[in-house]
């Protein structure tokens, strides 16, 4: 015997009603093909402090959805404020130094690192050294 739906647990139902929703209606991105991206052809958006592009975002043939960007920030720059999504991300450390906070726990990368952020977890960046951080991150993306 089912019991019915309150009023107060249809209401904590809505807002992952409406996420499934718009994830359902959003757009299927195309599938990537073969393609060099190169570096002159893609302008950077933002400031001298904190600039960034996007090389892709797009399905793989097997129904991976990708996304890789580039960020510069400047010395003592947040990437951005504490957050946590689904996807996970793959960094990629190009020049400088970023220190990661995780879940609380902070640590360093340096120049050639490649930090991996699992799905839902808080994190964020922070560049702690005395020249820009340049770095890649590869997003991978609920289903496509």
């Amino acid at each position: 015997m089912t019991q019915p739906v309150s009023r107060r647990d249809s209401i904590l139902l809505l807002p992952a009603l409406a996420a499934a929703t718009a994830r359902a209606q959003a757009p299927a991105p195309a599938v990537l093909g073969t393609m060099v991206y190169h570096d002159k052809q893609i302008p950077y958006k933002g400031d001298e402090k904190h600039k960034g592009r996007r090389f892709f975002d797009g399905a793989t043939h097997t129904g991976y959805h990708l996304e890789m960007h580039e960020t510069i920030i400047g010395p003592g720059l947040l990437t951005h404020a504490p957050h946590k999504h689904e996807n996970e991300e793959i960094v990629i450390v190009l020049e400088g130094t970023l220190e990661t906070t995780n879940e609380g726990k902070s640590e360093v990368a340096e120049a050639g690192s490649v930090i991996y952020f699992a799905s839902n977890q808080l994190h964020n960046a922070r560049n702690v050294g005395a020249t820009p951080c340049r770095y890649y991150v590869l997003a991978l993306l609920a289903g496509a």
